[in-house]
């Protein structure tokens, strides 16, 4: 097999690997499950209040924050916060917090809680994550915030679930001001990081969901996947075999001529030339010594 023909098929079979990866990344652990192209490193794994059993013994604590924001005599100042691992992201928007006369600042906690504690979401969706109580509070006074205004919004980092979902790119923020009652946000889905935010209009608390799928129709789909990309393998290979083997033909046998005239062959002892090599025949001596 010559160089050019084992170059193909190499290329072919690093193509087929990374197509039978694509299509079976995620079935064999939740670890597994992520985005082939996501970045030069997996991502941070992800720190649950209560984690699934099998990611009990990795799993750590997730982080929360405080803060205090400055009041002037408009409102609280435009600010980003994030907790230390990142699975929160919190802007307040300018004046989110109103001014009252004798305070100084607000002073704002984010709190992880078990999603499980709270009341159920709505029952065409799942919870994805911890959900986290957002608190806010005059200072000195310590009187309560609940509405919030201006373009305040809220970030929640999500898990890839060990579940089927229907949609990866379909999660939400739902909003509860007491943990009982949930309300959907008009929320934007970022799969890539697997973020989805929405505008927070008062404090409370916050979790993300997504809807699920169907156990058989998810086995089914991955199942259908894997058929898909054997069949694309399959006619690769073969398209490539025929073409290794059409360029053969073209290409003869090694050393031989195709096509035109072969060159007649001539018999033994003829040359191209008047002599062997373009010289005259040497002289008989014989002939000169007659002569002589």
């Amino acid at each position: 097999m010559t160089r050019s023909r084992t170059a193909v098929l190499v290329g072919i079979g690093v193509a087929v690997l990374y197509l039978a990866g694509a299509a079976l990344s995620g079935r064999a652990s939740v670890l597994a499950r992520r985005p082939l192209l996501d970045g030069l490193a997996p991502p941070v794994p992800y720190r649950w209040v209560k984690p699934p059993p099998d990611l009990a013994a990795s799993n750590k604590a997730p982080a929360s924050l405080r803060f205090e924001v400055e009041l002037d005599a408009s409102g609280s100042r435009l600010g980003a916060f994030s907790t230390s691992d990142g699975q929160v992201n919190l802007v307040l928007g300018e004046d989110a917090v109103p001014a009252m006369q004798g305070q100084r600042s607000v002073a704002v906690s984010i709190e992880p809680v078990d999603p499980a504690t709270l009341g159920p979401v709505p029952a065409e969706l799942v919870v994805a994550g911890n959900a986290y109580r957002i608190q806010a509070g005059y200072r000195p006074s310590g009187a309560r915030v609940e509405a919030l205004r201006g373009r305040s919004s809220v970030g929640l980092v999500y898990p890839l679930l060990a579940t089927p979902v229907a949609n990866p790119a379909g999660h939400v923020v739902l909003a509860s001001a007491d943990g009982r009652g949930w309300r959907r946000l008009q929320s934007t889905d970022t799969p890539g990081v697997h973020q989805v935010s929405a505008g927070l209009d008062r404090t409370g608390y916050v979790v993300a969901a997504v809807p699920p799928g169907t156990g058989t129709g998810a086995r089914g789909g991955g199942r259908s996947r894997v058929l898909l990309v054997a069949t694309a393998a399959a006619v690769l290979l073969v398209a490539a075999a025929l073409l290794l083997r059409r360029r053969a033909g073209r290409a003869g046998p090694a050393g031989g001529v195709r096509g035109g005239a072969r060159p007649r062959p001539q018999p033994p002892g003829a040359s191209s030339g008047p002599g062997q090599g373009g010289r005259p025949p040497p002289r008989n001596p014989a002939r000169r010594r007659r002569r002589r």
